[in-house]
């Protein structure tokens, strides 16, 4: 093996691999913004709609904004909710959907993006509406 070769190899993967980290963290930081718009003009919106229309069939549901994100939970069960917050960890960074569920010591989570894999910007009003609606109805049956 000619180490000259291997050597020029190596120096041109470590340059391929700054630059597509470099890439990444723009992409991360333009997601981060779009995220912050989504946030504030689409998804809380709609979470406190729901938690109105919620409270208005009897169903006690409260919304919170942690830092990065809005949870929508059931009042008599704080642990339990359904909270949106930015997944850092996919490229380009994706708004993703956790769910907690409990039922007496059983408690079930899982985690999903809000309307398949679709672009930050394309995400609209009726998708946060729908994904709630779909991941609501395992409170709504008791």
């Amino acid at each position: 093996m000619d180490i000259a070769l291997l050597r020029k190899s190596l120096v041109q993967t470590i340059d391929a691999a700054r630059r597509e980290a470099a890439e990444r963290r723009v992409r991360a930081d333009e997601a981060a913004k779009s995220y912050e718009r989504f946030l504030e003009e689409t998804a809380t919106p709609v979470f406190r709609a729901m938690a109105a229309a919620l409270r208005g069939e009897g169903q006690l549901f409260d919304v919170s904004t942690p830092s990065g994100g809005v949870r929508l939970g059931p009042e008599r069960n704080r642990e339990d909710g359904i909270e949106l917050s930015l997944d850092p960890t996919t490229d380009p960074p994706q708004p993703i959907v956790r769910v907690v569920r409990s039922r007496g010591s059983r408690v079930v989570q899982h985690e999903r993006p809000v309307a398949g894999p679709m672009r930050l910007e394309a995400l609209t009003e009726d998708h946060v509406a729908a994904m709630l609606l779909d991941e609501l109805r395992p409170w709504l049956e008791r």
